[in-house]
């Protein structure tokens, strides 16, 4: 198997993930890799590990940025204006990505960050999950609605003076107790985001909130309640381009766009993955451990779990990215993955009649009810071709 930056075709268009793992304190929700009340000292070694790693993946792009960037967490504004200026610096040394990204908590946005959005940053998303006390408190979010509003307002500023594109979370069906369109209401009305991403809650298996056992919304109610929230922003002139994501005109996340395509991407930092494409289009996929102090320790690209896909894995990944957004999936690249044992009439057939989806030319292209039912199609289409 070839190491870790030999995987990857440098030829082609590279996005770029950075993975931050720190937090203020865990959310209970919050599945991710995050650790918190980090020191400033083990902030500054993951920094050096990680500035390395980019100046060497730099080298080998010979001159060209990144198509996209975008660093997450945790919460990248942990690291502070200083550090996460020199990672966003060495991000853009060969040019200022088309897209560059990066994840803030509103508690965590001060004015200091703003001059990293004049030179870097072109993008933010915010984790502001609900505009609503009691589900902040639900949640274990580590912030206040005062402060939740503050930093929203900031952003609002931010936006006006360095003309980044703002996005904000959302998460709904918490239970019948909460309100979910007063939340989105107030969202879209009073601070006016150029992308939402609305999420249904999800027990991860782990988490606070999932040893809880709260009672959530069925699949029938919850089905009602995103309904409603899909036709609000629609008339709000809102695009809903993928299952969870909705942008006005010209505001699509583009580097979440080159998952759901399943394009090749290179992720940095503790508890990052990647997935390579080599010239020959075969995938590779890596993913660094969960352990920031040994990931520090280690030589620039070591720790990470590599894995060669073969065919049928490449092709269910690609199917199960691809039914999730607007543009649908391309069946010729279902045909190449497959190789030989798929041929064209096949294929079609095998995506013919699946609700909520129709064929457009050589795509399978969902309409709303196939964005709620994406995973479901995605199993009955893989098991036709089987």
């Amino acid at each position: 198997m070839p190491s870790f930056p030999d995987s990857f075709d440098f030829s082609k268009e590279l996005s770029l993930y950075i993975h931050v793992p720190f937090c203020i304190s865990k959310c209970a929700y919050c599945a991710f890799y995050s650790v918190a009340g980090c020191t400033d000292g083990l902030m500054d070694a993951y920094m050096q590990r990680l500035l390395t790693e980019i100046d060497a993946v730099n080298r080998r792009m010979e001159g060209r940025p990144y198509a996209t960037a975008f660093i997450g967490g945790g919460n990248p504004g942990c690291l502070g204006p200083e550090r996460l200026g020199r990672i966003a610096q060495a991000v853009c040394a060969n040019g200022r990505p088309a897209e560059f990204s990066t994840e803030m908590n509103p508690e965590s946005l001060t004015r200091n960050f703003f001059p990293l959005f004049e030179r870097y940053f072109t993008r933010i998303s915010m984790g502001v999950q609900s505009l609503d006390p009691q589900a902040l408190r639900f949640l274990g979010r580590n912030t206040d609605i005062d402060r939740t509003v503050r930093g929203m307002e900031l952003a609002q500023e931010l936006r006006r003076e360095s003309g980044c594109s703002l996005n904000y979370d959302l998460i709904t069906c918490l239970g019948n107790w909460h309100d979910e369109m007063a939340d989105v209401r107030q969202m879209v009305g009073r601070y006016h985001p150029d992308h939402l991403s609305v999420y249904a809650l999800t027990l991860e298996e782990g988490t606070p909130l999932a040893r809880r056992r709260p009672d959530l919304p069925d699949a029938d109610a919850q089905y009602g309640i995103l309904k409603g929230i899909w036709s609000y922003l629609a008339d709000e002139g809102y695009a809903h381009y993928e299952v969870s994501n909705f942008a006005r005109e010209g505001h699509r996340c583009r580097h979440n766009c080159r998952y759901w395509d399943y394009r090749q991407y290179i992720g940095l930092g503790p508890g990052a993955a990647s997935t390579a494409f080599d010239s020959g289009n075969n995938v590779t996929r890596h993913d660094f451990p969960h352990d920031v102090q040994a990931w520090c320790k280690g030589l620039p690209f070591s720790g990470a779990q590599s894995e060669t896909l073969s065919g049928q894995e490449a092709c269910e990944e690609l199917v199960l990215m691809g039914l999730r957004h607007e543009d649908g999936l391309d069946l010729d690249r279902v045909a190449e993955f497959l190789g030989n044992s798929a041929k064209s009439d096949t294929i079609i057939r095998a995506a013919t009649g699946i609700p909520g989806f129709r064929l457009e030319g050589r795509r399978l292209v969902p309409d709303e009810d196939g964005l709620m039912t994406a995973d479901a199609a995605a199993l009955t289409f893989l098991q036709r071709l089987s």
